[in-house]
């Protein structure tokens, strides 16, 4: 095994060291990638409010996962070095891999990352489609049970300089080797962003999301019809649309082809889904008046108001407040788990990235390591050269930043109507100083780059250092106070 590790490239060895990668293979943690919820958001540069490419993501799983977040540098990579998947694949590493900095669990790399790279591409994010495909499409494409796993989505966005490469190579990964893992992945740059699925083992579909619109994803097949002739905005598999018709997953006569109702659908009678994309579209185009008892959603949406990172923050932390579907109802009777932002959310963020900056003041990673309400999105700039330790990947810091929001979720959760209060609006302020001051931060940090770049990375670093702080002070109080009321209650 030693022998086999050695040849690993460097920054992937160190990850695999880390941790354990599970995203494929059971283990005796009971970790299930079938169980997998997540919800993802991904708006083009004409739908936000000041041209940004804006992305978001709750990465819900069993809810006691650490998350923490990693920077590591570019790399120049030896011949003989290669790439281990956890089912056993080795793949050629290629001659240099970009720098990325990465938000993820502890536990695993291989999908449940969100991360940018030095170029400003960035990974969105993912979901898992396991259980929605259908019968049909199991029995015709079935999973690579020796391809490639989540593990993939990094690899491409490590290779690439745009999104529509990452999106092309995540594609040829699958076509070469067969994937192990069929799922719903993003991709966004300053110019485009796009989406792809995957039907199985070797079947996959990518569109480029509208600029003037968004994308909601709720953990069920999303692409609807699509034109494989269209090479501006469709992506497809070798032969797709044949190998659907010849398996009976498509049937010409009856109407155009369509991913979603080819290769999904298993849980779409299922509100569990279908109900967080409409309360995505609900928040964002209200006047659309999308009707939540319907199972099928357009794939794309304009929102009524341009979009801003503030809002995102708000459709990340909503669990339909104020409606029938509200998950903590003043009568204590939860109506279903709660639609977005659930407690077993163990990270969120949004990243937004803007064209004519450089990378290091253009992307930013917007983290929170807990269920959004419990928790402030701190503003992570690319170019920080190091991660605030209570957020970074150290064996010292050992996720603090992490176990002190959960421990807010904990306490929080007992009585969430009467602890709301304490918590959220508190966590709010702190952003909304954060994004009043970003276009000053920003400025000095554009005047110290065009003197001296490194001067600018030292600068943002000591901002997000000293917020980083503060977060943590902050959280500290909350947790006090929380306890304390709690203890007044017994």
């Amino acid at each position: 095994m030693r022998k086999r590790l050695k040849v690993l490239s460097a920054s992937l060895l160190l990850l695999s060291l880390i941790i354990p990668l599970t995203v494929f293979l059971q283990t005796d943690s009971g970790y299930d990638p079938s169980n997998i919820e997540c919800y993802m958001i991904l708006a083009g540069k004409d739908a936000s409010a000041d041209g940004s490419v804006l992305v978001a993501h709750n990465l819900e799983l069993s809810g006691t996962e650490i998350s923490m977040i990693g920077k590591y540098p570019g790399k120049k990579h030896r011949p003989n070095d290669r790439i281990l998947f956890e089912t056993g694949l080795q793949i050629p590493e290629v001659d240099e891999t970009y720098g990325w900095m990465v938000l993820r669990i502890s536990r695993s790399l291989s999908s449940n990352a969100v991360a940018i790279n030095e170029h400003q591409v960035a990974l969105a994010g993912g979901v898992n489609l396991m259980r929605d495909r259908n019968l049909k499409a199991k029995e015709a494409d079935p999973v690579a049970r020796k391809g490639v796993t989540g593990l993939a989505r990094n690899v491409a966005l490590v290779r690439s300089r745009s999104a529509r490469e990452s999106i092309e190579i995540l594609g040829e990964l699958y076509n070469r080797y067969g994937n192990a893992y069929p799922c719903g992945v993003g991709y966004a740059d300053t110019d485009e962003v796009w989406y792809i699925e995957s039907g199985g083992g070797r079947t996959w579909a990518a569109v480029r999301i509208p600029d003037d619109s968004y994308f909601v994803q709720g953990n069920g097949y999303r692409i609807d019809v699509i034109d494989p002739g269209d090479k501006e905005n469709v992506l497809v598999s070798p032969g797709l649309l044949e190998f659907a018709e010849e398996n009976g997953l498509w049937d010409p006569g009856k109407g155009p082809f369509s991913f979603r109702k080819a290769f999904g659908g298993a849980t779409r009678r299922s509100y569990g889904n279908a109900r967080r994309e409409w309360r995505g579209i609900d928040l964002l185009s209200p006047l659309t008046n999308p009707d939540a008892t319907k199972y099928e959603f357009p794939m794309f949406s304009k929102p009524d108001k341009n979009l801003t990172v503030e809002m995102l923050f708000s459709v990340l932390r909503d669990h339909c407040a104020g409606t029938p579907y509200d998950s903590y109802p003043k009568n204590g009777k939860i109506y279903s788990r709660p639609v977005i932002c659930s407690p077993r959310v163990i990270h969120t963020n949004v990243i937004q990235l803007r064209p004519g900056l450089p990378p290091n003041i253009g992307g930013i990673l917007w983290a929170g390591l807990s269920t959004p309400i419990t928790t402030a999105y701190l503003p992570l700039y690319y170019g920080v050269k190091k991660i605030p330790k209570e957020y970074s990947i150290s064996a010292r810091s050992g996720g603090a930043a992490h176990h002190i929001f959960k421990d807010i979720s904990v306490e929080l959760l007992k009585n969430y109507n009467d602890n709301a209060e304490m918590v959220i609006p508190k966590f709010m302020s702190l952003e909304n100083e954060w994004l009043k001051s970003q276009a000053s931060i920003e400025r000095e940090a554009i005047k110290l780059y065009l003197k001296d770049p490194e001067s600018s990375r030292r600068f943002l670093t000591d901002y997000v250092e000293k917020q980083s702080d503060r977060t943590i002070k902050l959280a500290g109080g909350i947790l006090e106070d929380l306890r304390n009321k709690a203890d007044r209650k017994k």
